[in-house]
């Protein structure tokens, strides 16, 4: 993506357009994990387009890309919040403070807490299965991940399903 984004900022108009079908693929991808297919397509395309109208005149204290997925979580924090006051107007209102609680959950701690551990002792066990993890969380495509791993999609595949396998074992049991 950097590769894009210095010719972008150069100037290159395919390098833009070529950034912004990058972005698009991965904040699609993402953004279906968050909501659902439904509105998905059209909240990624719109984060696409503020990161391309923002890009050029933003200072990224946190790095180009961390700063575009943090605008497409603006995206995705305001279509939720969106939904919820629709909910409300439409529902009365005992019901939709119900709705609300039972919606939004608060945060598992303890659950993010294993799997940031589980993580990391999977990276120190075999990096190339949290890479592969990571790459698919970010929604990479499998042919994508092959190529930049340099792996046949068979291989990757294989990888892929042990990787989830540790990952699953360790939350359950605390251990690999």
């Amino acid at each position: 993506m950097e590769h894009f984004l210095d010719r972008a900022l150069e100037g290159d108009e395919k390098a833009e357009n070529e950034l912004f079908q990058y972005l698009f693929v991965r904040f699609r991808a993402f953004a279906k994990r968050r909501i659902g297919d439904g509105e998905a397509e059209d909240i990624a395309q719109e984060a696409c387009l503020t990161v391309l109208q923002k890009y050029k005149t933003e200072k990224f204290t946190i790095g180009f890309e961390a700063w575009a997925y943090g605008v497409l979580k603006m995206k995705i924090g305001n279509y939720i919040q969106g939904l919820m006051v629709k909910q409300k107007s439409l529902v009365p209102e005992s019901e939709a403070d119900q709705t609300l609680k039972s919606s939004s959950p608060e945060p598992d701690y303890d659950l993010k807490r294993k799997l940031l551990n589980c993580l990391k002792r999977i990276i120190k066990r075999n990096p190339l299965y949290a890479r592969v993890l990571n790459f698919i969380y970010q929604g990479y495509a499998i042919e994508e991940i092959s190529q930049r791993l340099k792996l046949k999609p068979n291989n990757l595949y294989v990888i892929l399903n042990r990787g989830r396998g540790i990952l699953q074992t360790c939350l359950e049991t605390s251990r690999i």
